[in-house]
């Protein structure tokens, strides 16, 4: 998945993530409430992209990569 085409890495994020886990987005819960700032996201991977740069944390039982190419990965923990 791209980050194109959204506003905000933080909404593409949720709803990727709600996509791979067949939920509704509001049913997740925000960013910031699992330890990853919403701006600091944006800062880094919102209007440039820095090559060089991956990171990767777990939210709603999947394992998120951002990716400094634009590529977000969502992949279920554990499987």
């Amino acid at each position: 998945m791209s980050l194109d085409g959204y506003e905000e890495v933080a909404v593409a994020v949720t709803s990727a993530v709600a996509t791979a886990a067949e939920l509704n987005p509001l049913d997740l819960p925000p960013l910031a409430d699992v330890g990853v700032d919403p701006e600091a996201l944006e800062t880094l991977f919102g209007t440039t992209h820095d090559q060089s740069l991956t990171f990767t944390f777990r939210y709603a039982g999947h394992l998120v990569t951002l990716a400094g190419d634009g590529s977000l990965t969502v992949d279920q923990e554990g499987g």
